[in-house]
């Protein structure tokens, strides 16, 4: 085969690969060889057999084989240890097992130390003590956390003088009274000593929504996700939100503007689903200003002049008004003469607001109307349906008593130029009278000036009532 030439122009070896004789198999017993009957220690890792290759000659982790194929590496005859090395195995046995000892005491009492940085001693106490076994845990996790506090709170901190048991009892008294109740669920307790941090709220400008525009006044400053709400209806909208902030109102304010006649508010609220929508609108709006998750937890519905259309109408359609908890009206409820009427008044269409009178007495909900001496002839006027709802109320007439304290009077930025210094009209109280959480006051005057001091001090007359009813906190009933 001279002929083939290979590249590097080296004649090419072109003869019979020869064949390797047949290997020979070995049937001897393994007992008499001294055969390891398992497989190699690194079978398992690794198995050769993927690779097609012999048990125990895989080269990519062990090199090359030591022995010929076909032969099996010899293994050395099995020796019991000696007490020395036995003796050494127990050492080291003994050694781990105290250095993991030594591990799990350090993970516990570096735990201790997180927990007494956040949870009281007593809350510990109260949540070991929910469960029968917890019952012998109290005295050692108080003395624990106790004992943990200084070091967290560094070498100034003062540690107390003695644990709780050792205490006298007049010193022990006390710290019962503080210590959380024994019936509050884990998940209650943890969820009571989470701080979270309050939502970042944007109270520039403003959002819009169904029929007008909602603010997040700088007032406005909730602690999680619920929130409590003011809807206006009628009325400058930079008056009524500086109104809530000079009144120091922690609540959205919502400002709804449908026209100049109480019949827009009327039909546009008589649409079932209207108010509703509006309230899903407030929580979208909130949700884009930084609140997380909105979810509403009063309403307060106020009202000037015409819009107290509107709240008839939230009242008389809506039945679930759970979250509603304060009707505030600023010289705005009015209704049809009949002259059959004992009153004079078309009483069915003061029904819903009769309803809520009735509610107010009760303290349900807080219910505030202010009225001024405008008669306007063809209608009932603002004072004659407030002496009829306070008889609603309280069940027979009800005598008002002559007033003289008069609220401070405010001069706000929005209200600048709405109306000349010269015709400008402070509050002037006339009568007052209250049931339960009914209150109405009325004030001099019978001109327009008079009729919108009502709205321009509205944040000295009717919304601080309302700002010391939600400071008490809690939710409606």
């Amino acid at each position: 085969m001279k002929g083939n030439v290979r590249a590097d122009r080296w004649p090419a070896d072109l003869s019979p690969t020869p064949t390797p004789p047949p290997v020979a198999l070995e049937h001897e017993p393994p007992a008499e060889r001294g055969l390891s009957l398992g497989p190699p220690p690194f079978a398992k890792a690794h198995d050769p057999l993927d690779r097609g290759l012999p048990l125990g000659l895989d080269p990519a982790l062990h090199g090359p084989a030591s022995f010929p194929l076909g032969e099996v590496a010899p293994v050395a005859a099995w020796s019991p240890p000696s007490p020395a090395e036995r003796r050494a195995r127990r050492r080291r046995a003994l050694g781990a097992a105290v250095l993991v000892a030594a591990t799990l005491v350090a993970v516990v009492l570096i735990t201790a130390r997180e927990i007494a940085a956040r949870v009281p001693a007593a809350a510990v106490a109260a949540l070991h003590a929910t469960t029968p076994a917890g019952h012998a845990l109290v005295p050692a996790s108080r003395a624990l956390i106790l004992a943990a506090r200084p070091a967290r709170e560094g070498a100034g901190a003062e540690a107390p003088a003695a644990a709780p048991e050792q205490a006298a009892p007049q010193q022990a008294a006390p710290q019962q009274q503080q210590a959380a109740p024994q019936h509050v669920a884990p998940l209650q307790l943890e969820r009571a000593q989470a701080a979270t941090p309050p939502p970042a709220i944007r109270h520039d400008g403003y959002a819009s929504i169904r029929g007008g525009v909602l603010f997040t006044p700088v007032t406005f400053t909730p602690a999680g996700s619920s929130y409590d709400l003011l809807v206006h209806f009628h009325g400058n909208t930079q008056l009524v939100r500086e109104s809530a902030e000079v009144a120091g109102l922690d609540a959205a304010v919502a400002v709804i503007n449908l026209g100049v006649s109480s019949g827009a508010y009327e039909d546009s609220y008589a649409v079932p689903g209207t108010y509703e929508r509006l309230l899903a609108d407030v929580d979208r709006a909130l949700a884009r200003r930084g609140l997380p998750s909105p979810r509403l937890r009063r309403v307060a519905l106020s009202s000037w002049s015409a819009g107290y259309g509107a709240v008839a109408k939230i009242l008389e359609r809506r039945r679930d008004l759970a979250s509603l908890d304060a009707i505030l009206v600023t010289d705005g409820i009015h209704c049809g003469l009949a002259p059959w009427h004992e009153s004079g008044l078309n009483t069915p269409q003061l029904a819903s607001f009769a309803r809520a009178a009735q509610r107010a007495a009760s303290g349900e909900i807080l219910f505030t109307i202010t009225h001024s001496e405008i008669d306007p002839g063809s209608y009932a006027s603002s004072s004659a349906t407030a002496s009829y709802l306070l008889e609603m109320a309280a069940g027979r007439p009800v005598e008002r008593s002559i007033s003289r304290d008069a609220p401070p009077h405010l001069r706000l930025r929005a209200a600048e130029g709405a109306v000349s210094r010269k015709l400008e009209k402070r509050m002037v109280p006339t009568t007052e009278a209250s049931v339960g959480d009914l209150h109405v006051r009325g004030y001099q005057g019978n001109t327009a000036e008079h009729h919108m001091a009502h709205l321009f001090q509205m944040a000295s007359t009717v919304l601080p009532e309302l700002v010391e009813r939600w400071r008490e906190g809690g939710d409606p009933p």
